[in-house]
């Protein structure tokens, strides 16, 4: 197997194993992996649109529709109009505050484990290359949407 394709074949069998543990976590308090980058974008933004979401994960607005859908009957979103009648602005409810600060916490405490054995200048040049790659993909998508 050629060297990019191993890289390639490690970084995606990372990927999905820390989507797997990450899921874990979630399933106990209702949620999922794609619930939850819903829920991490509306806390980090404050509040904003199905739209801004779309955009933000690169998915259609109908499978953010349907997300959204599931977190306001589970009642970890509230909505509030807007001028334009076909917008709604979304905010974490304050069910959702807990929710979301409990994962959180759960997440962080599974991420120091898991990076505990690491040298943090080792942890340092691997996160700026995974920045970077995901940058160079980023643009690579953009040029080809043009």
């Amino acid at each position: 197997m050629h060297s990019t394709s191993r890289f390639r074949f490690a970084l995606l069998r990372c990927a999905r194993l820390l989507s797997d543990e990450v899921n874990a976590l979630l399933l106990q308090h209702g949620l999922n992996y794609s619930l939850w980058q819903s829920l991490v974008i509306i806390k980090l933004n404050g509040q904003c649109t199905a739209l801004d979401i779309a955009q933000e994960l690169r998915i259609s607005k109908p499978a953010v529709t349907k997300r959204l859908n599931t977190l306001i009957e589970m009642n970890l979103i509230a909505q509030q109009p807007t001028q334009d009648k076909r917008q709604k602005r979304l905010q974490l409810s304050p069910l959702g505050e807990q929710r979301f600060e409990a994962c959180c916490h759960q997440i962080d405490i599974l991420e120091a484990a898991l990076l505990s054995d690491f040298d943090q200048d080792e942890l340092q040049h691997a996160h700026q290359f995974v920045l970077e790659f995901m940058h160079s993909l980023q643009a690579r998508k953009e040029q080809l949407h043009v």
